[in-house]
């Protein structure tokens, strides 16, 4: 069941360490029912696996060549861990668009300013888990500019996704 957010929760966000973030995505990430929880569709999709006060956990599918587009989590530090498959996140750093692969068991965290564009690179379907603190009730889309990311629309839970 999802509850509505709370102004709560932006104005008292919990204090969960990156490392606790990361290690929950871990967590969720070896559950070998993840594949079963998202219908294979083709398309990009996602699903909450869990929620607490101001804490909350997602799965995310992508299938190879499906992306993001660039965003941040309006303000959410969070973890995400590959479960399957493998994914490529984009940053903005010294003035140039960096790259990582992340590759089934890997995993990584950031934080409430990250700006980033993940993609799905594996032979065909790859699975991550996320975990952010506190919970997302928006995101902000981004475009990619000569400076580096520039704010562009802000969607919001339960209007946009």
């Amino acid at each position: 069941m999802t509850s509505n957010p709370t102004h709560l929760d932006r104005a008292h966000p919990p204090r969960v360490p990156a490392a606790e973030l990361e290690r929950l995505a871990r967590q969720y990430a070896t559950n070998p029912n993840l594949e079963a929880l998202l219908r294979d569709t083709g398309k990009r999709s996602w699903a909450r696996l869990a929620q607490a006060p101001g804490v909350e956990i997602w799965v995310n599918s992508w299938p190879a060549g499906a992306e993001t587009g660039w965003h941040d989590h309006a303000g959410s530090p969070g973890a995400l861990a590959v479960a399957s498959g493998s994914v490529v996140e984009e940053t903005w750093a010294l003035g140039a668009v960096q790259c990582r692969r992340l590759d089934e068991g890997d995993s990584g965290s950031f934080d409430a300013e990250h700006v980033h564009n993940v993609s799905g690179r594996g032979q065909g379907r790859s699975l991550t888990v996320h975990a952010y603190a506190p919970r997302l009730v928006e995101m902000t889309e981004h475009s990619l500019g000569p400076e580096g990311p520039e704010p562009t629309r802000t969607t919001r839970e339960g209007v946009d996704w």
